[in-house]
């Protein structure tokens, strides 16, 4: 299964699969990000990651390529909560594994 992630303005616009949005880096987290989105599969879930501008998978963050618009995060995402969806964000794409 393969889902286009669509950039949307505020948790409001999240309504369809793969919407997503990203957070201002915060402090309390180290400077990361939180990358926001509704689960690719259609549950209605909604869940998150840490990711870091620098690109590094480390201290409990994904690596991202800091593309705001089609967006990569490695490794892949493990959505714990709904379904259970596992797969991968690359190049503004959730793929199923």
């Amino acid at each position: 299964m393969e889902v286009q992630a669509r950039k949307v303005a505020d948790f409001d616009g999240m309504e369809n699969p793969g919407d997503f949005i990203i957070t201002p880096p915060n402090a309390h987290e180290g400077g990361a990000r939180r990358l926001t989105f509704n689960c690719p599969c259609g549950c209605g879930a909604v869940g998150g990651i840490k990711i870091r501008d620098d690109g590094e998978h480390k201290d409990g963050a994904w690596g991202w390529d800091k593309n705001e618009e089609s967006p990569t995060c490695t490794p892949s995402i493990l959505f714990l909560s709904g379904c259970k969806w596992h797969g991968y964000l690359t190049a503004g794409i959730f793929r199923s594994c």
